[in-house]
C-alpha cells in the first residue's frame, strides 16, 4: 500500500527518535548498550528515509486512503513499529527474540505484560517511552480513523462525506491531541519530583499513568509501596487516561456543558468511587490494611482498572481481590476515545438504554421514545458489533492461551489481560503463573494479536483479517 509509506515512515522517524533518550542514560550510567540504541536509531532513521523518498513524487491524489484503508494503516503500525524497537530489547534485556518482541509489542500496545523483573535503566526508560508513544498513537488512531470508520459504535463528531477518509491525515489530528498529552506528562513529572521523587522514578511513573502503560521498573513499583504521596499525585492522571479526549478539550476551554462525552465521564467519575469503596473494603477485610489505606488503595485500584493500566498501589494488591471481580472491570474498561481498554463505558450505556427501550415497547407498544443515540440503527449495530467481537477474540484467547497455563483461572486472567491491554491483571492473578511471553510459540502470536486487537477497538482486526482473505 503505497498511500501507508508515509505514515509508516513518520512512525519509524518517531520510533528512531525515542531511541536516542536511552542511549543517553545507557552512556552516562556506563552501562554499554549506548551503540545499542545509536544503531536503532540509525537503522529507523535509514528505513523512514528510504519510505518518504521514495512517495515524494507521487502526486497527492494516490497518497488518499479508504476508511478500510485507514485501518489497515493502523494495524500495520502497531505491529511493525515493535518489530524496529525489538532488536535492542532484545540485546539489552538478554530475552530470546520471541520473547524480546512480546516484550516490545507489550509495551507499545500499553499492555505492560512483562517477563521482567529487574534491568538496567536504560531499558526501562527504551519500554517507558515506547509505551508512552504507543497511548498517543492509541487516541490519535481512534479519532482520526477508527471512529470516522464507524468501529464498534465510536463517536464521530468530525463531519464528512464520501467514501475517501478526509481525516486520515494523522498529523493534524497529533497536532491537536498532542499538547494537552504532552502536557499531561509534563505535570506528573514535575507533580512527582517535588513530591520527592527521581527524575527515573518520575519518569516511569508519569509515561506510565499518562498512557495507561505499565512497564514499571523495581524502584518505581517500589515507590509506589513505600510512599504515600505517588499515589495521591498519580489518581487524577488515571482518572485523566479513562476518559475521552474531546472531554479534556472541553475541561480546557471551559465549554463542559457542551461535551458530548459529559455524561459518559461523570458515570466514568461514578463508578470509579463507587468500585474503590467497595474495593477498599474488601482489602480491608481480607488483606488486613488499616482503614485509611485501605480506602486510599482501593481508590487507586479501582482507577488503575478502569483505565485498563493495571499498576498496583503495593506488591500483592490484586492477589488480595476477585480474581473475577477484576477481569469484569478490565472488560468494562474506560471511555471511548480514550487510551483506556475494554468494551467502554459508551457501549454499556448504549446497550442498557437500547435494551430499557426494547422492553419499554414490549409494554407500551405506540410509546414514542427520544433516540438516545446519534445515528440510530447503524451506531446501534456498531456497538453490538462491537461488543459481539470482543466476546468473540476474548473466547479465542481464552482457548489458544490455555496451552503452558496451569489452569482456566489463568487462561481467563491472560485472556482478559490481552484483549484489554491491562498485563498486570495477569501478572498479579496467581503466584508461579508463567509469564505469558514463555508460552508456546503460537500462543505467544495470538497475545500480541490479542494486544494489538485491543488497540483496534476488536473489531478492527477482524475488518484487517476480513479484507485479507476476500483480497485473496
Amino acid at each position: 500500500m503505497i498511500n501507508a509509506a508515509r505514515p509508516l515512515a513518520a512512525g519509524l522517524f518517531t520510533v528512531g527518535l525515542l531511541a536516542l533518550p536511552p542511549a543517553a542514560v545507557a552512556a552516562r550510567g556506563g552501562e554499554g548498550h549506548a551503540p545499542v540504541f545509536l544503531a536503532t536509531f540509525g537503522f529507523c532513521l535509514f528505513l523512514a528515509g528510504l519510505l518518504r523518498f521514495t512517495t515524494q513524487d507521487l502526486p497527492q491524489g494516490t497518497l488518499r486512503l479508504t476508511r478500510a484503508g485507514g485501518v489497515v494503516l493502523v494495524a500495520g503500525l502497531w505491529l511493525l513499529l515493535p518489530l524496529a524497537a525489538t532488536p535492542a530489547v532484545a540485546i539489552v534485556s538478554g530475552l530470546p527474540p520471541l520473547a524480546a518482541w512480546f516484550e516490545a509489542v507489550s509495551a507499545f500496545t500499553t499492555t505492560g505484560a512483562s517477563a521482567l523483573k529487574q534491568g538496567p535503566a536504560s531499558l526501562y526508560v527504551w519500554l517507558a517511552l515506547l509505551q508512552w508513544a504507543g497511548g498517543l498513537l492509541t487516541i490519535v488512531a481512534a479519532v482520526a480513523v477508527l471512529a470516522p470508520a464507524g468501529l464498534g459504535g465510536l463517536p464521530d463528531r468530525t463531519p464528512r462525506g464520501g467514501t475517501t477518509l478526509d481525516a486520515v491525515d494523522l498529523s493534524a489530528v497529533l497536532r491537536e491531541i498532542g499538547p494537552a498529552y504532552l502536557g499531561a506528562t509534563i505535570l506528573a513529572l514535575v507533580l512527582l519530583m517535588v513530591g520527592g521523587e527521581s527524575l527515573y522514578v518520575a519518569f516511569t511513573l508519569a509515561t506510565a499513568v499518562v498512557s495507561a502503560g505499565a512497564h514499571l521498573p523495581p524502584e518505581a513499583q517500589l515507590a509506589l509501596t513505600l510512599d504515600e504521596s505517588p499515589k495521591w499525585l498519580l489518581l487524577p492522571f488515571l482518572l485523566w487516561s479513562a476518559t475521552s479526549v474531546r472531554w479534556h478539550r472541553a475541561l480546557l476551554t471551559r465549554r463542559i456543558n457542551a461535551a458530548p462525552e459529559q455524561t459518559e465521564s461523570l458515570v466514568i467519575l461514578g463508578w470509579w468511587a463507587v468500585l474503590g469503596i467497595v474495593l477498599g473494603a474488601i482489602l480491608y477485610r481480607s488483606a488486613d490494611v488499616p482503614s485509611l489505606e485501605a480506602v486510599r488503595d482501593g481508590l487507586f485500584s479501582a482507577a488503575s482498572l478502569i483505565s485498563t493500566s493495571g499498576i498496583g498501589p503495593r506488591e500483592g494488591t490484586y492477589a488480595s481481590l476477585p480474581l473475577g471481580l477484576v477481569i469484569l472491570v478490565v472488560l468494562l474498561g474506560g471511555g471511548a476515545l480514550s487510551v483506556a481498554g475494554g468494551l467502554k463505558m459508551h457501549r454499556l450505556r448504549a446497550i442498557l438504554l437500547n435494551t430499557r427501550g426494547g422492553l419499554m415497547r414490549l409494554v407500551y407498544p405506540h410509546l414514542v421514545q427520544p433516540a438516545a443515540y446519534e445515528g440510530g440503527g447503524p451506531v446501534m449495530l456498531g456497538i453490538w458489533a462491537g461488543a459481539a467481537s470482543l466476546a468473540l477474540v476474548f473466547g479465542v484467547c481464552v482457548v489458544a492461551l490455555s496451552p503452558g497455563l496451569p489452569g482456566l483461572d489463568a487462561a481467563l486472567a491472560a485472556a482478559a489481560a490481552v484483549v484489554t491491554n491491562a498485563g498486570p491483571v495477569y501478572d498479579a492473578g496467581g503466584g508461579g503463573w508463567p509469564p505469558l511471553s514463555s508460552l508456546p510459540a503460537g500462543s505467544v502470536v495470538v497475545a500480541v494479536l490479542g494486544m494489538v486487537a485491543g488497540r483496534l477497538e476488536i473489531i478492527g482486526l477482524l475488518v484487517v483479517v476480513h479484507l485479507a482473505i476476500w483480497r485473496t
